[in-house]
This record gives structure tokens, sequence and C-alpha cells, in this order.
């Protein structure tokens, strides 16, 4: 990957919230929606908007324009998606994450699903829904484009075991059979057995 746009990016991702126009998450949802219908105006507005995150940046835009004149939109925001600057890729990390997910935020799963098993040209839409899913917590995003970047079909074979649970019923969970909610227990924020209570240590 380009380096400067891995950098920029990055960058860009860990200081603006999802809820701010200047995230790539504001372009890449012009982007997306555009696609989905079939808008054929205002081709520059996703562009638009990554680069109004970048305002006060001119080698990022330039790097950014230079990008997509290479590689498209689709090869831009995918890049953008993978950006990660020094964050090292850790499968096994990401798959803690990604079973709070399938808890918390099981659409982002099986709708990111669904695009990755669309094909190549969904790859962008697949990688955006799995990030939808951690939107409020930026460590986890930033772990997860690590890791599309080091291995997309890896972090997506994990995904898929979670939508096959799904499938099926879902992950059972403690609070169903009656446990209640103990912050100092990481069993809380990523489930386990029921009777796993004392079995972990505190945050």
């Amino acid at each position: 990957m380009n380096e400067i746009i891995n950098s920029c990016a990055d960058w860009q991702w860990n200081v603006n919230s999802w809820s701010k126009q200047d995230s790539p998450a504001a372009a890449i949802n012009h982007f997306l929606a555009r696609r989905h219908t079939g808008a054929t105006e205002h081709s520059e507005r996703p562009f638009a908007w990554l680069c109004y995150g970048q305002r006060s940046d001119a080698t990022a835009v330039a790097a950014y324009r230079a990008y997509r004149d290479s590689m498209g939109d689709e090869g831009l925001f995918a890049a953008v998606l993978k950006a990660h600057g020094h964050r090292k890729a850790d499968l096994e990390e990401a798959a803690v994450h990604l079973e709070w997910q399938a808890h918390n935020q099981p659409l982002s799963l099986t709708t990111g699903w669904a695009a990755w098993r669309a094909g190549a040209a969904s790859s962008v839409e697949a990688m955006f829904q799995i990030l939808l899913g951690q939107s409020h917590n930026g460590s986890a995003c930033q772990l997860y484009r690590a890791c599309f970047d080091e291995n997309l079909a890896a972090f997506f074979e994990v995904v898929s075991v979670h939508v096959a649970q799904l499938k099926v019923g879902g992950h059972d969970h403690p609070y169903l059979h009656g446990a209640t909610p103990d912050a100092s227990v990481l069993r809380d924020q990523v489930p386990t057995a029921v009777d796993d209570r004392t079995s972990r240590g505190g945050c």
C-alpha cells in the first residue's frame, strides 16, 4: 500500500469520530450509497468528502488524488479501509472483538459477509459493514484495518464462523440465563460459558 495513504487515512480515521463528516466513513457512505442507487451525477462527491477530512493537508489531498487516478474510486476506498498506520495485524485479538460483535452488532457481520460473498467488486462494502459494527471502538477498527491489509480472506473466514452460528440461532449468552452485568468481568464484554463468571480476571 502507498505509505502516504496508509499514514494519512489512518490519521483521518483515528482523529475523527464516525459521526463527523471529516471521517472517511462519510466518504465511503456516499460512495456506497451511489452504488446502491445507481447514481450517475456528482460522481466526485465521495472523493470530495474524503478530501474534506484532509482540507488542511495539501500533501494528503494530492496523495489521495494520485492514488485515485491510478486505482480508481474502488481502489482508493479499499486502501483507505486498510489504512492502519503501524498497527500490527492480530487475527486472534480481532476474533475477540468479532465475538463481541456477534452478540451486539450481528447485522454488521451478516451484511459484511453477504457483501464478501458477492465478490471482489463488493469488498469495500464488506469491509465497511464489518467496521460499522465497531464504529464506537477506534482501537478495534484500527486492528480490523490492519487485518484487512494483511489477509482479508482469513479475516472473513473468522466472520463466516459467527455467521454460521447466527444461522442456527446465534451464540448463547449468560444474560439469557439470569446472569447480571459486571463491568469488572471480561466475560461481560466478550461473553463465554454460563458458568465462567469467576474463571477470568478483571479488566
